[in-house]
Parts: structure tokens; sequence; C-alpha cells
């Protein structure tokens, strides 16, 4: 058990939510697939490149333990499982930079997509 800091709290309560959201919008872009290669003039090649199935475990993965280090964070109830969850939603996302990066498609704006996580372990660090 520790005691969380307000920064701790904040970017739980905001990893929750983007957890949330990308369990939804992973299934709602599965879920739409079909309807796409009805629409002419959509290049369907690089949807079904990217929508594989392992980036859909990933997903998952990465939305279920977002949610879980957001609640272990928030609640200070286990080091162990904030830290586990943590870790998992921060590997995931380091292999999907870098599959992003093998894709060729990477920008200069991936650096956004490790705000929340630095965040997160710095309020962890604060708060411990």
């Amino acid at each position: 058990m520790f005691k969380p800091k307000t920064l701790l709290k904040v970017v739980s309560i905001l990893l929750m939510i983007g957890g949330v959201l990308g369990i939804f919008g992973t299934i709602l872009s599965y879920a739409m697939l079909p309807k796409l290669s009805d629409i002419p003039g959509i290049d369907m090649s690089l949807i079904t490149s990217a929508l594989t199935p392992l980036n859909l475990i990933m997903s998952l993965i990465s939305g279920i333990s977002a949610i879980a280090a957001g609640f272990f964070g928030f609640s200070g109830k286990s080091v162990k499982w904030l830290l586990i969850t943590a870790g998992i939603y921060t590997v995931i996302l380091l292999i999907s930079v870098v599959q992003t990066v093998m894709n060729g498609m990477a920008t200069a704006f991936m650096i956004v997509d490790f705000i929340v996580p630095s965040l997160y372990w710095w309020g962890f660090y604060q708060s411990k």
C-alpha cells in the first residue's frame, strides 16, 4: 500500500479513460472493416496491413493494462500489480513504436505517446 500523490491520481484517471476509449476504438475499427471495403476509392491494403490479429491482441491487452494500471495507481492498493500492469502498458507502447518505425510511418508526433506513461511513472516515483 502507498499513498498516491495528485499527479499519479490525475494521470491514472487519464490512463483509465484512454484505455476504455482504446478498447472501444479497436472493437469499432474491426467491426467497421468490412464496411470500408464497400466505399470506392479507399486503399484497403494499408488498412488491412495495420489491422492484423497481432495488433488487435496488442491493442486489447494495452487497453486492459492501461485501465488496470490506472486503477492501481489511483487506489494505491498494490505496488506489485501497479508495476506489472504499467510495465505491460509501457512495453506494448514501445513495441507499437518499433512497429511504426519498421513500417516507415514514423513521425515526430510519436513522442507525444510517451507523455502520459512518463508522467505516470514520475507520479509513482513521487508517491513511493
